[in-house]
């Protein structure tokens, strides 16, 4: 008995090694895919008939480490050049190197997330695969991705009410340290991090714990703003000048083509049901803590 149970234990332990290297590989061919499928290996020019003129701008002026809403007033941060693949000689190695970066540890968080929200590993690859082939392209859906993806982590996969003094996860961390370079990238993303790490900040309060997300947020986010040229007295001038261009910007956008009403009531319609699903479903799994995860999530409409 004693022997049968010493080789069952040497079964498990065998079982489990192989386990760990097969997601060790699975994770670093998501992350080599995600690479290959996304980044500017081949420089992107500009062609004559495209006005993206505004992109090569927000290259130039990182290169000259121009003054956010003092040099130049736009809705975009001292990262800015990040958000497309638009080829500049002096920024492009610097661009590759960064959204390498994004790429690489946005994918670590999805494999890592797939591995405990799926049990079996080819509905996990399938998952995965998905989601790589739709990051192939840099722009509002990739970087939105992570504070989701945080909001899921934190609220949905690291929330325990038996263990409500734990530390934050790995991922957690690695995902805020994102948000607060994200936040640098364009205001839209620095509104919506702030509004996702604000409702977590206030369920660590309720749970009786130190902010302690809150304060990496922060310190990244002015450590990234300071090492990227910026003086930190000119951030409220780079908030107040990027919101009244923001507004007006969705005033200037907005729809207003003839029967306009049926697309709107539609879409309203659309989101209603799947916000009604989602409820459901996020209540019965998270209990209590829905609401606040929820008015977190809701930063992302801005």
């Amino acid at each position: 008995m004693i022997q049968a149970a010493d080789s069952a234990d040497s079964l498990k332990q065998a079982a489990s090694k192989r386990n760990g290297w097969l997601f060790c590989l699975i994770l670093g061919a998501v992350i080599a895919c995600t690479l290959v499928r996304t980044l500017p290996w081949i420089p992107r020019v500009i062609p004559v008939s495209e006005d993206d003129s505004w992109d090569l701008a927000l290259n130039l002026f990182a290169k000259r480490g121009a003054l956010c809403g003092v040099d130049y007033i736009f809705t975009f941060g001292p990262l800015g050049f990040l958000y497309n693949k638009t080829y500049f000689p002096d920024t492009y190695t610097l661009k590759l190197l960064l959204q390498g970066l994004f790429c690489a540890l946005t994918s670590a968080v999805m494999v890592l997330q797939g591995r405990r929200l799926f049990t079996s590993w080819p509905i996990t690859i399938v998952w995965l695969f998905c989601l790589v082939a739709l990051y192939g392209f840099f722009g509002d859906v990739f970087f939105l991705a992570i504070p989701v993806l945080l909001v899921n982590q934190y609220f949905l996969l690291d929330d325990n009410k038996a263990n409500y003094k734990c530390k934050a996860s790995a991922e957690t961390i690695l995902l805020v340290i994102l948000l607060a370079l994200t936040a640098l990238v364009k205001f839209t993303f620095f509104v919506a991090g702030t509004w996702v790490i604000a409702f977590i900040a206030l369920d660590e309060l309720l749970k009786k714990k130190l902010p302690f997300l809150l304060f990496l947020f922060g310190t990244v986010f002015l450590a990234g703003w300071t090492l990227s040229g910026q003086p930190l007295e000119n951030l409220p001038t780079y908030i107040s000048t990027s919101l009244a261009v923001a507004a007006g910007h969705s005033e200037a956008m907005s729809w207003s083509e003839a029967n306009w009403q049926i697309p709107i009531l539609t879409t309203i319609a659309a989101t209603g049901l799947l916000l009604i699903s989602f409820t459901y479903l996020a209540h019965k799994r998270m209990g209590k803590t829905f609401p606040i995860a929820l008015l977190a999530e809701s930063g992302l409409f801005f």
